[in-house]
């Protein structure tokens, strides 16, 4: 268990448009049965990587370890779940089993092979449920989990137990869109050290939260994946910010207590957008060199 991970290689620098640019590669678009369309971004050769985003923003939540990924020799597949950035929503709606659903989608559409499942946020609730089914388990051989939740979302966590509400009735995105609250709102979600850039492209991500999503707030609240975590056997290497106060470390000490082969590292001073605080652990663990 570290708390404090090397960052010798820290990505340096990024402007808010760097963390807000489209991912490169071939965009895709996935039919689903009930007319759901999935927007999917297939860049790069080698090793399979799937990327998982979180609640509320797109694919391109990962703008800096995506190209990282790609640069070291990785094949990366992204996609934006139902219902965000560029994907629909059909007449199943949201929820836990459509996300599961459309993730399967994914990977089986990609035809993907030993990969590298990379998750962050609601991400990690979305796949934790899903690592117990064999057709997909067979197309993973270890995940990274980023900032995870497990469900349960308001457990310690006032901020998430205020601004869930508010997301649901569509408040949070219009605080945030004025620039001085919405600084005040977005930083609540991210460490101490954070840059002005992220802060910015936090605040004008939460704005850009879909009204439609509310039922996946529900969805983290009311529901949980604590009882599948003893059945998954993928090698877990889990990251969370010590400073996280949208899903703090007990989400992830959980998956560490309860999953068959899963290690913790805390990130000192991390807050919840691990994927733009500190993108280079990520890709250093979907490197894999976190095995040892």
């Amino acid at each position: 268990m570290n708390r404090n991970p090397d960052r010798s290689t820290k990505i340096a620098g990024p402007l808010v448009p760097d963390l807000l640019r489209q991912l490169p590669g071939t965009e895709g678009m996935i039919a689903r049965p009930d007319g759901t369309k999935l927007r999917v971004v297939d860049a790069g050769a080698g090793a399979d990587v799937l990327l998982v985003h979180g609640f509320g923003v797109p694919a391109e939540s990962y703008s800096l370890v995506q190209p990282a990924l790609v640069g070291s020799g990785r094949r990366v597949v992204a996609y934006d779940q139902r219902g965000h950035g560029r994907s629909t929503c059909g007449t199943d709606g949201i929820g836990a089993s459509q996300f599961r659903g459309d993730l399967r989608a994914v990977a089986d559409y990609h035809d993907l092979r030993d990969a590298t499942l990379v998750c962050h946020s609601m991400g990690n609730f979305v796949a934790l449920g899903l690592l117990t089914d064999p057709a997909f388990r067979k197309r993973i051989s270890r995940a990274v989990l980023v900032s995870p939740i497990t469900g349960n979302s308001s457990k310690g966590a006032p901020s998430a137990l205020v601004q869930g509400p508010l997301i649901q009735w569509g408040l949070a995105q219009r605080l945030a869109s004025g620039r001085r609250i919405g600084s005040i709102l977005a930083a609540q979600s991210l460490g101490p050290g954070a840059s002005p850039a992220v802060v910015e492209a936090s605040r004008l991500s939460m704005a850009a939260i879909p009204s439609a999503l509310g039922p996946a707030v529900t969805m983290l609240r009311k529901e949980s994946v604590q009882d599948v975590l003893p059945d998954i056997d993928v090698p877990l290497y889990v990251l969370t910010g010590t400073a996280d106060r949208t899903t703090p470390s007990w989400h992830a000490e959980l998956i560490v207590a309860r999953a068959q082969d899963a290690r913790i590292d805390y990130l000192a001073d991390g807050g919840h957008m691990l994927n733009w605080e500190a993108p280079e652990h990520i890709v250093r663990a979907a490197l894999e060199e976190w095995v040892d």
